[in-house]
Formats: C-alpha cells, structure tokens, sequence
C-alpha cells in the first residue's frame, strides 16, 4: 500500500525545485598553444570567466596565479603569462568564478512514466584548505658600459665614456599587494669626474622609481616617478597615480610634477595633472581599445601647456594591428594673452599586417607640430610661433619566399615647412639566415637617400654565426657615398664593426663591440664593452 501511495505521490509533484545559492567554482582548462605575446586555453565553456580574471595553477594545495586574461571566446581565453611559468601542450589551468546553482530538481517524463532525475553539472569546488596563492617575483639587471672613441684627427673625438644602468622590478613583495620597479642611470665622461663628484646630478638620470600597491586586480595605485603606458606620450611623472577598472573600462587620475627637461631632476614648479578612460572590448581572442585623456601642465602655477590625447589599439582584424595616437592642445598665450584654442598637434599612424607566414606590411603616417610651453621656453616664443608641421610617411614590405630566406623592401617620406623639397629613401635586404653546412646568416642592404641638400647611397654586408653554447659573432661592413648640393666637397667613408657575444657564467652576459670608420686619411673607431647581471 505505502509503495503505491508513493508512486501516486510522486506522480502528482511535476517538481521539486530548491532556492538558487552562489558560490565560487573552480573549472579547468587546457593549454592549447602559445605565441611569444599570449597563450591560448581552451574550456569546455566560458561562460562566468571576464577579461582581466587570473588563471592559475596548482601547486600543493594551493592555487597559484599563472595567466592574466586579455581576450575571451566561447570556448577559449587568450592571455599572459604571469612570471616564468613554463606551459605545455594540454597542460591543465584552473577559473575560479561564481556561479547560481539550482539544487536537484525532479522531473517526471510523462510519457513513459519514468522518473528522471535531472542535477546541475557542478563544476569542481575547491577544497575547503585549498588557498589563491600570491607570490613574490623579484627581476632586474645591472649592466656597466665602457665607450672607448678615438681618432688620428681632432683630439676632441678621443674619450672615454662610462655608463651603469640598474633595472629592478619586485612584485608582490612578500606575498603582499606591494611592488617596486626602478629603472636608474649613472654616466659620465672620464676627463669630467671632477666635474660630476661636486654635482652627481650632472650624471643621474631616473626613468622609473615606482612603489604600486594593489588593492584588488582592478585598483591600483603609484607613488614616486613612474611611466604610464596608457599615457605613454605624458614621459615619467613625478607622484601619484590612480587606476581602477570596471570593465570594459579603465579609469585613471595622474597628479604630480615633471622632471627637469636638462637633467631629469625633480621639480615641483612643473605641476602638472590630468585624467583619462580606457575601454577594451574583445573581439572573439582578439581586441579594440580607446583612451582619452585631458592634462594640464603648469610652470610657476601658471598654464604651461594644456591638451587632449586620444590613443587606439585594434586587433580585431585576424593578422592586422593598427595603431593611432592624436593630441589636440587646447590653449594658447601668443603674444602675452592667453585663450582657449582648438589645435591638432600630432598625428600618428601605423598598420602591420601579415596575411600569412610568407609575407608581411607595415604602413605609418606621422603628422606633428612643435610642442609649445608658454610658460618653460617663453623666451622663445618667437622662434616657434608659426608651430611647423613635419610630415612623415613610412611603408615596408617583408617577403619570405622560401625557408630561411628574407627579402625586404623600405621607403620613406619627410617633409617640413619651408624645406625646399621633400626627402625621400628607399632601400631593401635580402637575408639568408641559415646557410647550408656553415649554419651562418649572410645580409646584404642597400639604401639611397635623398634631400634638398645631400644624396646618398649606403651598401652594407653583415654576416653573423651562433654557435649555441653561449657564444656568438657578427661582422658588418658598408660604404657610404655622400654628394652635398653646397660647395661642399664628396664623401666616401667605409666602416667596419665585429661584435662578439658570451655568457660567462649565466646569468652574466659580456658583449665587445669595436666599430672602425675609415674616410681617406682620417680614421676614427670606438670600442663598447657590455658587462651584464641579470637575476
């Protein structure tokens, strides 16, 4: 009796549904292939992974960050590697996103009177000690240069130049949301020491002294001098910067000072502030963004240059990039008075296509005028106020007509304001990188310049040898031949450079460069020795 009771039961429920609960899943993925800008993973569905989320990797019981996502399809993501980790075909990567599941749901087929039990595919859970691992990653160099010139004509060519570069990037410091980057020059003349000990100055140059914290994947913040590649054209800035992103948008606030134009130096006269928005939207594994912004700069509180930049990046098109960066300034202060003021002052384009593995294009357009600062060079106004456009047009042409064989082909436009006539080059390379038996590279280039003032003509030859145990050398020869349209007499100068690279114990890296330029009598030559640590 109580079996037919449940039977009529379960009959009259058409079903039992449960409330939705929302909870962080783990899926897995595999890699697919990788390129040297992204790597490729495939899902059985991407639905619940954006841009920007991590892909990780186990390591114990711990998830650690392997990939940033950059493009998404429907069954596959696109991104960067996060670090050195190594991949492999069919390597497996782990999502971690939320998802609304419905707890088991009964359904009945009516038709056959067969109850079917319908559940929700689960996603597999993390374990319940299972944590997102953030680790710390520390990369630099340290490189010290040696630039040996000397000559049988004017002592004044004869010097000896010293240069040391410490590159540092420590990320994640201690687990933490703290980074550190810095990028510093020291050099100097030797016969200038004396010079350069009163006044270190005089030698040092930062490019990039950064402290970033990072509050969420999405929301950042720089302290000290730091370049921002979404506003590449603004150079280094001096204090803070803030970036957060909702995506598709990213949102950024600078508020600092620039350096010093002669030495690089900090200046708090030069304030300088601004704001802009970036939106990325992706196209299958591919992309667009768009970024504006607005920047006021300052001398002594007073405007010093005022304008709107405006940059694009599309990859949409499979096998094309193009690249397009504009900035319209917005004020002017000729003679004495100041007004708003509507001026494009740059225009630059530039497309690369590859249609396939055998041939490829690159095509650019740049348009740009002086840049003002009213207030910084005041004095010469005069002297640039009629704010001249140079124009410049630029295409090359790549053919790889068989394996390791390369033809190339290069011309290029200029032309300024008051210039009698445009210049003009045009040139091309053939390249066989591999040659049978000796396995040598060979290229021969040729160039032909022409302007209102000089023409000429450059022939060159470089062969170069790899011997794959950390050991490789390079010879280039090429003579030049200049005609001038003044009284002035021709010129015929042949150089000569070999360039010889080691490991000494990696990660040390030496490389001695000699350079030789022989034009009749007169001979000059330098010598570059490159001694580098990299960890």
């Amino acid at each position: 009796m109580k079996k037919y009771f449940l039977y009529i039961l379960l009959l009259t429920i058409p079903s039992v549904s449960y409330s939705q609960i929302v909870k962080d899943s783990v899926i897995t993925g595999k890699v697919n292939y990788q390129t040297t800008e992204n790597i490729y993973v495939n899902f059985e569905s991407t639905s619940g992974i954006q841009k920007d989320d991590m892909l990780f990797i186990k390591q114990g019981k711990k998830l650690k960050p392997a990939i940033k996502i950059k493009y998404i399809s429907s069954k596959s993501v696109a991104g960067e590697i996060i670090g050195s980790t190594k991949f492999a075909k069919n390597d497996e990567v782990y999502a971690i996103i939320k998802i609304k599941e419905d707890e088991e749901q009964l359904t009945v087929n009516n038709g056959a009177g067969i109850i079917q039990e319908q559940v929700l595919q689960k996603s597999i859970e993390p374990e319940a000690n299972q944590e997102i691992l953030v680790t710390s990653e520390v990369k630099g160099r340290i490189t010290m240069q040696s630039y040996s010139n000397f000559s049988n004509g004017s002592n004044s060519f004869d010097y000896q130049r010293w240069r040391y570069t410490f590159r540092l990037d420590a990320k994640h410091i201690g687990g933490s949301g703290l980074s550190y980057k810095q990028y510093i020059n020291f050099a100097y003349r030797s016969n200038e020491w004396q010079n350069v000990h009163s006044n270190l100055g005089r030698a040092l140059r930062i490019y990039d002294l950064t402290l970033n914290y990072e509050f969420t994947e999405s929301t950042n913040l720089w302290f000290g001098r730091h370049i921002n590649r979404k506003v590449s054209n603004l150079s280094a800035v001096d204090g803070l910067q803030f970036e957060t992103k909702l995506s598709p948008f990213t949102t950024g606030l600078i508020v600092g000072s620039r350096p010093n134009f002669v030495d690089m130096g900090f200046n708090t006269k030069l304030f300088e502030y601004g704001i802009y928005v970036n939106r990325f939207d992706s196209v299958g594994q591919r992309g667009i963004e768009n970024g504006l912004g607005y920047f006021e700069q300052t001398n002594n509180s007073k405007t010093d240059r005022r304008f709107l930049y405006y940059q694009h990046i599309n990859t949409a098109i499979k096998n094309v990039r193009i690249f397009l960066s504009t900035e319209v300034d917005l004020y002017k202060n000729i003679p004495g008075k100041s007004k708003n003021d509507f001026s494009l002052t740059s225009l630059f384009v530039s497309t690369n296509i590859r249609p396939s593995k055998y041939i490829s294009f690159y095509l650019s357009y740049d348009a740009r005028k002086n840049v003002i600062y009213y207030e910084t060079f005041k004095n010469f106004i005069d002297s640039v106020f009629e704010n001249e456009t140079r124009l410049g047009f630029n295409t090359r042409v790549t053919v790889k007509p068989v394996n390791n064989l390369y033809v190339g082909m290069n011309y290029g436009y200029r032309f300024r304001k008051g210039d009698p006539k445009p210049s003009n080059n045009y040139g091309g390379y053939i390249t066989y990188s591999r040659i049978p038996f000796v396995e040598t590279g060979l290229t021969l280039s040729f160039t032909d310049l022409s302007s209102t003032y000089i023409k000429g003509e450059i022939f060159g030859a470089r062969i170069y040898k790899d011997f794959n145990v950390g050991f490789g050398v390079s010879a280039y020869y090429s003579n030049t031949r200049y005609k001038f349209s003044q009284d002035i007499k021709d010129v015929t100068q042949q150089s000569f450079s070999l360039s010889i690279n080691t490991i000494l114990l990696n990660p040390v890296y030496v490389s001695i460069i000699y350079e030789g330029i022989f034009q009749g009598i007169l001979t000059s030559g330098r010598i570059l020795l490159d001694l580098s640590y990299r960890f």
